[in-house]
């Protein structure tokens, strides 16, 4: 059975995964500011502050879209989401993951841990079987970090984005549950 989602609170060491609240908008804006954020993650891009809090508001109403925050003082440091594939043909038990976190938290560990989190919580409480990851081909650190999680290579391919114009070559990975 598919469990819905509801309001998320994942607890690890170093790191919580919640929903989106109104105080974390200037660290949203902070990644949302940084062009090197969607240069490699293809993150929304915007200086313009009532721009960053039109797509804010959006990420606060996405289901699957959560904040990063360090546990001591909840401070948002991330985004995790778990977008879904699709709800017919075998695709309603899978999901996308993607993250992202702030450039001076990167290389302490707070990725990963929100990974982990989000593994165990995908293949545990939602019951997920499968779980998808892409990331930029020049964007090496998400690639070993989903290797190091045993995703598995599985293609590289362009992708067209026509919301943002352009596009990027993804590398594309799977894990299966265990």
């Amino acid at each position: 059975m598919l469990i819905e989602e509801e309001k998320m609170h994942l607890v690890g060491n170093n790191v919580i995964i919640r929903n989106f609240e109104e105080k974390d908008f200037d660290s949203f804006y902070r990644l949302v500011k940084n062009k090197s954020n969607h240069d490699l993650s293809g993150m929304e891009y915007s200086t313009d502050i009532n721009e960053a809090k039109e797509i804010f508001s959006r990420y606060m109403k996405i289901k699957g879209s959560y904040c990063i925050a360090l546990k001591p003082n909840s401070l948002m440091v991330g985004i995790i989401e778990l977008n879904e594939r699709g709800v017919t043909g075998g695709l309603e038990r899978t999901r996308e993951l993607g993250f992202i976190i702030e450039e001076k938290y990167r290389r302490q560990g707070l990725a990963s841990e929100a990974v982990d989190l989000m593994i165990n919580y995908s293949f545990n409480e939602l019951e997920l079987t499968e779980l998808w990851a892409a990331a930029e081909k020049s964007n090496v650190a998400p690639q070993k970090l989903l290797v190091k999680h045993n995703f598995k290579y599985i293609y590289e391919v362009k992708q067209e984005f026509t919301f943002f114009g352009g596009e990027d070559n993804v590398i594309k990975y799977y894990l299966l549950k265990q």
